[in-house]
């Protein structure tokens, strides 16, 4: 069977299905329903035409019950049976992921005639494309769009704004029983409007392994919205460095003023699209082992001076330092996919990005709870690390949570721990991952008070805060059932006497530093600073453990809260680590952690 056959084909006859099946449960079912598995053998295998189609669906889908099987469509769906596209799109990293594959393939389930076109305007982003001519088939289209936004995003995503040609008959729409968004019968367009929010919100279905199995079957189209019109031009350029606006314009058959018209209707900044596509590049390129002066030559950079300069005020750590830390990835054990499974992680959250984008002195109590409240994962992480007994009585509400026991000065760092675990929990191989996200958040209070930040300025304090939350993250990947070592890293844990030595062990049998690691990650997610260079400082610092270093001191805390929170008893430290009276400090920290946790 051909391409259409399969995607077109498919879809339609999963449609109608799931109408049978709900249609028998609610009683609605007659001799009709039980000719139609005829027809559904003919729609896959294409033979029957959209006229045909709209017959089945309105004798199946009357509009006088379009608010009954509205209301419980939606949960008869199955994705499954929709075609191997629909099943390639439910594995997409989010909603953004699904319209880019969605752009090049829509034909195939809004219609070949559709042109959908995807616009970003302000907080809003609008789907449109061209109706079909029976306004049945265009109605079920945009409930099945709902539908998929909802598996990726959340049942809270809506449409704010939903219009639909007008039909001649009464205004109805199958979406109203399920949506509370504005839904209007007007003008000759179909168009979809929802927030900006949704568009990254990260997807719990994402599956790499499953995109790369179906990737192949997809066929080749050439309608892209213009942001992926964009970037497939970037990937034609000899010297990415030296790409021009112009250029691109050309590429996509334009004049410059008409393509810089369009990128402002649809509030695409060039410049930072360019910017982000050289910068993967280079990681890229680094990570694979090619020389840095090559990468700025193959880059279109003038020399390697301004490569690195670039690189460097981007990623927060030197291009030498990044391709150094992939050639210990690639040739120790066979373990180069850690870059693979770093270049594919989830991205954060919506909440939590909006958080990290929050400006850290104007920010308030009331607006950082507000954001919070509408997460409730997020929320919940909260409220549950909040009650520890080390910081202090119980909260009884979000407010307290942040204001008094956690501090609002920690939150933003502490969302990047709970979106990793958020994300990353399913694909853990160690079973105990609240104890990795407890022994990160006890780090932070060990420094505070065995060594305190009354000695460092401002930006110092929020740098060694980063490096105590973060600097452990990427225990994440090295136990991610991807890792082609996360059996022998867990065992490793179990048989280590102590957490560095189990990151002496790690180190010397894959040659994976896990504070270098953490900072591919910090990459992914879009952390340019400098806590970056901080952490692979780290990796090679040989006063790790030494109490009378800064550097030695966010290790020694780092392997104090590990191992206490994996030992029955505390570890004893001698008077060479700690003081007699930092001893009695901690007692009393474990103490109140402990109680917590019975």
């Amino acid at each position: 069977m051909g391409a259409n056959v399969q995607y077109h084909g498919f879809f339609w006859s999963a449609v109608i299905r799931a109408l049978l099946s709900l249609r028998r449960d609610n009683g609605l079912d007659n001799e009709y329903d039980t000719t139609m598995l005829e027809s559904v053998t003919q729609i896959e295998n294409e033979k029957m035409d959209d006229d045909g189609l709209a017959s089945i669906l309105h004798s199946l889908c009357p509009a006088r019950e379009y608010e009954t099987i509205g209301r419980s469509l939606i949960g008869y769906f199955d994705f499954n049976k929709m075609s191997n596209l629909v099943v390639y799109l439910t594995a997409s990293k989010h909603i953004d992921d699904a319209l880019h594959v969605l752009g090049k393939h829509y034909h195939h389930i809004l219609g070949n005639s559709a042109a959908l076109t995807v616009k970003t305007d302000g907080n809003e982003t609008c789907l449109r494309f061209q109706p079909s001519s029976h306004p049945v088939l265009t109605e079920f289209r945009c409930y099945f769009l709902l539908a998929l936004c909802r598996h990726l995003a959340g049942r809270k995503f809506d449409f704010t704004t939903v219009t639909l040609p007008p039909s001649g008959e009464q205004p109805v729409s199958l979406l109203r029983p399920v949506s509370s968004g504005d839904i209007r019968h007007e003008g000759v367009v179909v168009s979809l409007v929802f927030d900006n929010k949704w568009c990254t919100q990260a997807s719990f279905y994402y599956s790499q392994s499953i995109k790369k199995m179906l990737a192949g079957n997809l066929d080749t189209s050439n309608d892209l919205p213009l942001k992926q019109q964009v970037k497939e031009a970037f990937l034609k350029a000899p010297s990415p460095a030296r790409i021009r606006s112009e250029w691109v314009a050309t590429q996509l058959g334009q004049t410059e003023s008409a393509f810089r018209r369009q990128l402002r209707q649809e509030s695409i900044s060039f410049s930072a699209l360019l910017k982000e596509y050289i910068h993967d590049q280079s990681c890229h390129r680094l990570l694979s082992g090619e020389k840095t002066e090559d990468t700025a030559a193959h880059l279109g950079f003038s020399d390697r001076r301004s490569f690195e300069r670039s690189f460097k005020e981007h990623a927060g750590i030197s291009a030498g330092q990044l391709r150094q830390l992939g050639n210990r990835l690639r040739f120790q054990k066979g373990n180069g996919n850690l870059i693979n499974l770093v270049e594919n992680l989830p991205p954060l959250p919506n909440s939590i990005q909006t958080l990290l984008n929050m400006d850290c002195e104007t920010m308030t109590l009331a607006d950082v709870v507000s954001l919070i409240e509408k997460d409730p994962i997020f929320q919940a992480h909260v409220m549950s690390k909040a009650s520890r007994a080390v910081y202090g009585s119980v909260p009884k509400n979000l407010e307290q949570a942040i204001g008094r026991n956690l501090g609002l000065g920690n939150i933003r760092n502490l969302a990047v721990i709970f979106a990793a675990q958020q994300l990353l929990t399913s694909q853990c191989r160690f079973d105990k991952v609240n104890l990795l996200t407890d022994a990160m958040l006890l780090s932070l209070t060990i420094f505070q008070r065995l060594f305190g930040f009354n000695r460092l300025n401002e930006d110092q304090t929020e740098q060694v805060k980063q490096l105590l939350l973060f600097g452990t993250l990427s225990l994440f990947l090295i136990f991610h059932d991807e890792c082609l070592f996360s059996d022998g890293a867990v065992t490793h844990w179990d048989k280590s006497a102590s957490f560095d030595v189990f990151l002496n062990r790690i180190n010397d049998e894959y040659g994976v530093c896990l504070y270098g690691a953490t900072s591919l990650m910090l990459l992914r997610w879009g952390f340019n600073s400098a806590v970056n260079q901080q952490l692979w400082k780290l990796c090679s610092n040989d006063e790790n453990g030494n109490s009378d270093s800064l550097t030695g001191q966010i290790t020694l805390c780092h392997t104090i809260a590990f191992n206490l929170l994996n030992a029955q008893e505390t570890p004893e430290y001698s008077q060479d680590t700690l003081t007699k009276v930092q001893s009695e400090m901690l007692e009393e920290i474990v103490t109140s952690w402990r109680v917590s946790a019975a």
